[in-house]
């Protein structure tokens, strides 16, 4: 208010300067200026004068130094710090078993590898820590210009890359190999949920049901031309989890997928042309043609049986299968340090997921849990499959373990966790009086004209 006494400003400016998360000042200006001029007007019908009044509401509230700490310790930035160890736990490991491949094969080609790997780590935590200081509501205002870039760089893909098997995922900017489609599978839900997070909140009928359907069909389409079907299918559960999160409307979260999922496997039947389909069914016998098609599933079978609790050592013999373990960075684990390690990586992957899910309560902004969700989501499938192909008895898809595995992809997933754990840093921060203020915006533009 403009009319306060100059006493009260002068008391509110000197809390305010204790408490470092300036988004919460208009907040705490309005809550305790109101106390205090209540208190004032009370004392004013007693027979106080207003400077009376005022020095009596500025005592009962006490020291504003001390009253400003306690307002910071309340709204002050967090830092979890329980993920950030189990992230540098997840790193070490990358490293570990990424050197002992590199030194233990012979074959010079792969020794570059662990080179990259570093590299593609350093640039990932580089990302992660942007994203954790970087404030996650201005996406919400770029979310549209960030869904478009993404499409048009979709949709030009193939036309400037395609690898042997028609594949047009990977590009190459500035000496560094980017993976397009993981990319849009992380950034375009986000994009997508930023832009229809307060329509289907508010106003879920059959007009906007039908928008997010388009926006979601549009970058599938992109995707299937690219032929990176795995991260098709990928996007598309994470589209129907967040239209079931969105929506509340579980049935027809239901009937989606069970469409989606129909639409995926009349794909593999008529437009397969690289064998995927017989991919995916090898596993139903392995026995048959164990040199073949089912030779790497029958080898990390053989492997994880040989290992025992204890593992085979550093100083394992690295055969043809074996120089493709960059790949497979579980079974490595444990073909080096036993069922006990991999047990240990199983809880402490479990614990990790966990963690991430717990965040969701805490958070009060609507658009900082929806990345919550969409996140979580994502590293859960991956993980989830990625500990499932280490058993040997799942198909062998081109999903990397998150975190551990080799590759590009390193620096999605770091970025990612930094973007999480930045919501979760200003869970306490948000101005609630301007995010309401945003919301209507956001549902009715003409308040902003």
């Amino acid at each position: 208010m403009t009319d306060r006494h100059e006493k009260v400003k002068h008391y509110l400016d000197q809390m305010c300067s204790q408490v470092k998360a300036r988004e919460v000042h208009t907040d705490l200006r309005d809550e305790l200026g109101n106390h205090m001029e209540e208190m004032m007007l009370d004392k004013q019908q007693e027979g106080l004068s207003q400077e009376e009044a005022a020095v009596y509401a500025i005592e009962q509230m006490g020291d504003p130094a001390v009253v400003g700490k306690s307002m910071h310790r309340l709204h002050r930035y967090r830092m979890h710090w329980g993920l950030l160890v189990g992230l540098l736990g997840l790193a070490t490991v990358s490293l570990l078993l990424m050197w002992i491949f590199t030194t233990n094969v012979a074959d010079i080609k792969y020794q570059f590898l662990y080179r990259g790997h570093v590299v593609y780590t350093v640039i990932g935590v580089i990302m992660m820590l942007f994203f954790i200081y970087f404030d996650y509501r201005k996406l919400k205002r770029a979310a549209w210009w960030i869904y478009i870039l993404l499409n048009i760089m979709l949709w030009i893909s193939p036309m400037i890359t395609t690898d042997i098997h028609g594949n047009s995922r990977y590009w190459s900017l500035f000496g560094l190999t980017i993976d397009l489609t993981s990319a849009s599978v992380w950034i375009v839900p986000l994009a997508i949920g930023a832009i229809m997070l307060d329509k289907l909140r508010s106003n879920c009928n059959i007009p906007s049901i039908l928008a997010y359907i388009a926006m979601v069909t549009i970058p599938a389409v992109l995707l299937f031309q690219t032929l990176d079907w795995v991260r098709l299918f990928m996007f598309g559960i994470i589209s129907i989890i967040l239209f079931g999160w969105l929506t509340r409307k579980w049935l027809y979260t239901v009937v989606g997928a069970v469409i989606t999922g129909s639409i995926f496997v009349l794909l593999l039947f008529f437009a397969d042309q690289y064998g995927r389909l017989e991919r995916l069914t090898v596993v139903l016998n392995l026995q048959d043609n164990p040199s073949g098609s089912g030779y790497s599933n029958y080898s990390i079978i053989e492997v994880i049986r040989s290992a025992g609790w204890w593992g085979n050592g550093i100083d394992t013999t690295f055969d043809r299968f074996k120089t493709s373990y960059f790949n497979y960075p579980g079974v490595l684990l444990i073909d080096v340090f036993g069922w006990s390690a991999g047990i240990l990586l199983l809880v402490g992957i479990i614990w990790f997921v966990v963690s991430m899910m717990k965040m969701l309560p805490r958070i009060r902004d609507g658009f900082g849990r929806m990345i919550i969700v969409s996140i979580t989501a994502m590293f859960a499938m991956q993980i989830i499959y990625s500990l499932a192909m280490t058993t040997g008895k799942a198909p062998i898809l081109s999903i990397s373990f998150p975190f551990i595995g080799y590759g590009n992809h390193l620096m999605f997933d770091y970025a990612m966790l930094g973007l999480l754990l930045g919501v979760y840093r200003r869970k306490d921060t948000i101005s609630k009086k301007k995010e309401k203020m945003r919301q209507k915006v956001d549902a009715d533009p003409m308040i902003s004209s």
